[in-house]
């Protein structure tokens, strides 16, 4: 499989993914918006590690 993230998305995606994970983590919201959060920083910090 061809990786297709490039340098300065690498990095948007680990900033997205460390606030996201904040977010989840110190903001008052409901378990299954928590869940979703967390989900969606585990992919963006995924993808900025592998390159895909």
């Amino acid at each position: 499989m061809k990786k297709n993230v490039g340098g300065i998305d690498k990095v948007i995606r680990f900033i997205v993914g460390i606030a996201l994970a904040l977010v989840g983590y110190l903001v008052q919201m409901s378990t299954g918006l928590k869940t979703v959060t967390f989900v969606v920083a585990a992919i963006a910090l995924i993808t900025a590690f592998t390159g895909f």
